[in-house]
């Protein structure tokens, strides 16, 4: 261990036993962790030798889409520091350290094959192991075809006490605020560009049907259900309400059935996960060529 490291490591163990007295040594205190753990990680960071993130399995593979978490989005990272339970024993002795763990993610976007590769304490490693098993499923990697692949995943884990208890204060805060306010923690399922109505007008733009089947009606109306499961992929395409014309149902449920994926719906409160959606589409038939109106 370099000199300057176990320095550092020695104080970061031994600082707290020093009793400062008054408000604004405690302050001084916390400020003195805080920037002494902040060194500590730049360090860690500095002479990691792992790749971080997404990389295929196997070397004839490439990643078009990395995975994504509900709530972490591509900073894993984030998932671990709010969700650890830090270590008894090691937090009151104030102990820092990190874990660099390896997992494989596979087509359902679920953490297999758990391995650390660096670390600096047993306790740490096991926490990492805990929160890596937890992990909600992500939108797995995919290749450019759009094909769902395996991947490796590699994250750094920092583990640092006045970090932590900052975090856990500002959590409890957090939470006694949310007793006096309404939260939306459900984010709706989106299309392309997220816009309300970008489902209907995809169906619109790839719509083709016979309007003298109309006979003397200006139009008919069909109301479809579009069942988007927690990958964003099509579930289940149904008829809720015939326009009147069978084949034109149909039509309406092959387009439905072929669409490009959508960014499923979140929940995100926890740990943040993906869920299952239902949507119901109304379409109109018009019996003249006037361009169709996108009803929101």
């Amino acid at each position: 261990m370099k000199p300057s490291l176990f320095f550092i490591l020695f104080m970061l163990c031994f600082y707290p036993s020093i009793t400062l007295k008054g408000q604004n040594n405690r302050t001084d205190s916390v400020s003195l962790r805080e920037n002494m753990e902040a060194h500590l990680d730049g360090i860690w960071r500095k002479e990691e030798i792992w790749q971080l993130g997404a990389v295929p399995i196997k070397d004839t593979q490439t990643i078009d889409e990395a995975p994504k978490w509900a709530k972490w989005s591509y900073d894993l990272e984030k998932y671990y520091v709010s969700q650890m339970k830090y270590p008894k024993e090691l937090l009151k002795k104030n102990v820092a350290g990190y874990s660099v763990v390896m997992f494989s993610i596979d087509t359902l976007g679920l953490p297999r094959e758990i391995n650390i590769l660096t670390s600096i304490h047993e306790e740490f490693d096991k926490e990492v192991i805990r929160l890596t098993k937890e992990l909600p499923h992500c939108l797995p990697c995919r290749d450019k075809n759009g094909k769902r692949i395996e991947c490796l995943y590699t994250v750094y884990v920092p583990f640092l006490p006045q970090q932590y208890r900052n975090r856990v204060i500002a959590d409890s805060i957090a939470e006694e605020e949310l007793k006096h306010c309404f939260v939306e923690w459900e984010e709706q399922a989106s299309f392309q560009d997220g816009k309300r109505w970008s489902a209907q007008s995809y169906i619109y733009q790839n719509l083709k049907y016979d309007a003298s089947l109309l006979g003397e009606q200006q139009k008919a109306k069909g109301v479809y259900k579009i069942h988007i499961d927690s990958y964003g992929e099509i579930k289940e395409a149904k008829t809720l309400r015939s326009c009147g014309i069978p084949q034109w149902d149909e039509e309406v449920i092959q387009i439905i059935r072929n669409m490009p994926k959508w960014t499923p719906a979140i929940h995100h409160y926890g740990k943040g996960e993906y869920k299952d959606a239902i949507w119901a589409i109304p379409v109109i038939f018009e019996n003249h060529h006037s361009s169709h109106n996108v009803i929101e």
